[in-house]
């Protein structure tokens, strides 16, 4: 495997490419492909910006040839050899040197130099203090990435819905996050489920359920090794190892409102309150929902209260001050005499609280995590199919409930002396229905109840 594409001979699935490996600094330009190590790249879909690291070994003292001080810039170009029209392509700014040893001889240094997106730089060093009024979620966002951030390519979902922010001197990072939370998709998918991050080609502001809409980048299956020597596939396709990261969890799916939570709003200026429920169930089977598979994540068990999952809405309680009947024609007239106009815009504090508790919750509550061969298209918020077989003798096929389509949520690309891909998959629900109890048998009816038989 080397740092140029193979022109000859056999290729292997992890063999790589590395155009471009450059360092600019203060006294001029160099490549560091000679002197690598290990290149390390990373993309979070719940972080903001995208970072990594290049472990060098050397002989020249380059840190002092360069005059390396952490105001660098380190141009990124890697691929599979073969799929350099795929290639991760990206400038980076260095900020950090570290874990600098002697090696061997002791005229030898290795060192890591640690870089990251000059956005997540500026956007530690200004601050935004701005009112939005009347405007919308995604414009505010599009102003902060064009105005703060100067960023040459992004991707911004239109909203729903005019806002009136004020901007109390924060980050611009700290910003968009802070508007995220109230951000609707224009596009009618229930929710609040606005995510800000970036990927190989650049920033976005997305919601959740527009990247699960979104076809299946390809399909991974984990198989024992060697079993079929005429699959040439395998080797390209098949999963090189798995961790399932987070299974199931009741007690934190129902102290994370993921099921099911409860919002009590109250409007000070007219003195009323409204209570919101979020039932999952019937947040699964809405239509305009999507979900990366077909079934939910919980049976229709019945407490001994008769309460389902879903339906124990005080699980978790949150309390705000809200503005919903502000904008009841009524209330302004009789109030104030004036037109039938809002005294404010709406928040919509009775959609994103209760919906985004639970659609972050549900978006990890199960989470794997897969190695496969180096592919550098795979990026944050593509959708991908993984099979797990299933160790049960009378099912020869998949696992019928880790199995199916998820969404990365994580990708690490390394390049050692082979390429490989690490991916953080997560997935909202399953492809197989979980049989429900019978509320007919007695001794399950007994069980629920606590009395021992």
């Amino acid at each position: 495997m080397a740092d140029t594409p193979l022109t000859t001979g056999i290729r292997f699935p992890q063999d790589y490419s590395i155009a471009n490996l450059t360092v600019l600094s203060a006294v001029g330009a160099f490549d560091l492909k000679n002197i690598r190590v290990e290149l390390s790249y990373h993309e979070d879909l719940f972080n903001n910006a995208a970072s990594g690291y290049v472990m060098l070994t050397e002989a020249m003292n380059y840190i002092e040839t360069l005059q390396l001080n952490g105001t660098e810039f380190l141009r990124v170009t890697f691929s599979a050899t073969g799929a350099e029209d795929t290639a991760v392509d990206k400038l980076f700014r260095i900020y950090k040197l570290d874990k600098r040893k002697l090696e061997g001889n002791l005229n030898t240094i290795s060192y890591c130099l640690y870089f990251c997106s000059e956005e997540m730089l500026l956007n530690e060093q200004y601050k935004i203090c701005k009112a939005y009024p009347g405007s919308t979620i995604s414009n505010n966002v599009k102003d902060i990435l064009d105005n703060y951030l100067q960023v040459q390519s992004y991707n911004v979902q239109e909203t729903a819905g005019n806002y009136d922010f004020i901007i109390p001197t924060l980050k611009p990072f700290d910003a968009i996050n802070f508007m995220s939370v109230y951000a609707r998709p224009a596009n009618g998918h229930p929710g609040s489920d606005m995510v800000f991050y970036e990927d190989k080609s650049g920033f976005n502001f997305r919601s959740l359920q527009s990247l699960m809409g979104s076809p299946v980048y390809r399909n991974y299956t984990y198989n024992p090794k060697n079993t079929d020597p005429t699959n040439l596939n395998a080797d390209m396709f098949d999963v090189l190892t798995y961790e399932i990261m987070n299974s199931f969890d009741t007690l934190h799916g129902i102290n994370s409102g993921a099921f099911a939570n409860q919002l009590i709003s109250a409007d000070i200026l007219t003195r009323t309150k409204r209570v919101t429920n979020f039932d999952y169930g019937a947040y699964q089977s809405d239509k305009n929902t999507i979900q990366l598979n077909d079934y939910p994540l919980i049976n229709r068990y019945k407490n001994r209260n008769g309460d389902e999952t879903n339906q124990a809405s005080g699980s978790m309680l949150k309390l705000i001050f809200s503005n919903f009947n502000e904008n009841d024609s009524s209330y302004v007239k009789n109030v104030q005499d004036t037109s039938p106009t809002a005294v404010a815009h709406n928040i919509y504090a009775e959609t994103y609280v209760p919906f985004r508790t639970a659609q972050l919750a549900l978006s990890n509550y199960t989470r794997i995590k897969v190695s496969v061969p180096g592919d550098s298209n795979l990026t944050v918020g593509l959708v991908v199919g993984f099979s797990l077989n299933s160790v049960n003798p009378l099912n020869d096929g998949p696992d019928k409930f880790y199995s199916g389509n998820y969404l990365i949520t994580g990708v690490r690309h390394l390049i050692s002396n082979r390429y490989i891909t690490i991916l953080e998959l997560a997935k909202d629900s399953v492809t197989t229905p979980y049989a429900s109890p019978e509320s007919t048998s007695p001794t399950w009816d007994q069980t629920v109840k606590g009395i021992l038989l």
